[in-house]
């Protein structure tokens, strides 16, 4: 998808998601976890939607959606911090057209979510506030 995304973006998708960015780096500083959560995931959904890929962005929206309950759970304020940082990375390997790069960073970006969650952080089972809270 990064590779397809840089062939044809324009000023107008970057400045998009420039605007997500700002968004997922506001809600990390407020302390929004679900709000963050929520935005770190759309990032990849978003890039599917301004390609025109409906089929794309349904696909990542449903794999995301199963997803947000862990990474909600696991992840930590600094690695949403570094995802939103690395977002921006990407965003600018695509403004300037460097498809190899984007590709790269998209891929490094990938494994640091996975890498980053904290599974080993004990989670309350019997009560699902406390396991969000």
């Amino acid at each position: 998808m990064t590779r397809a995304f840089v062939q044809q973006v324009t000023p107008e998708q970057i400045t998009a998601l420039q605007e997500h960015i700002a968004q997922e780096r506001n809600a990390v500083n407020q302390g929004d976890v679900t709000g963050r959560t929520e935005l770190l995931g759309d990032f990849h959904v978003r890039m599917a939607e301004l390609m025109h890929n409906d089929v794309l962005a349904q696909v990542l929206g449903e794999l995301i959606s199963r997803c947000a309950l862990i990474t909600l759970m696991y992840q930590s304020r600094n690695e949403a911090e570094h995802s939103t940082d690395e977002h921006e990375a990407i965003v600018a390997a695509l403004a300037a057209k460097e498809a190899d790069k984007a590709v790269q960073l998209m891929h490094e970006h990938l494994l640091h979510v996975e890498e980053s969650l904290t599974f080993d952080r004990k989670v309350p089972t019997h009560d699902i506030s406390l396991a969000l809270a």
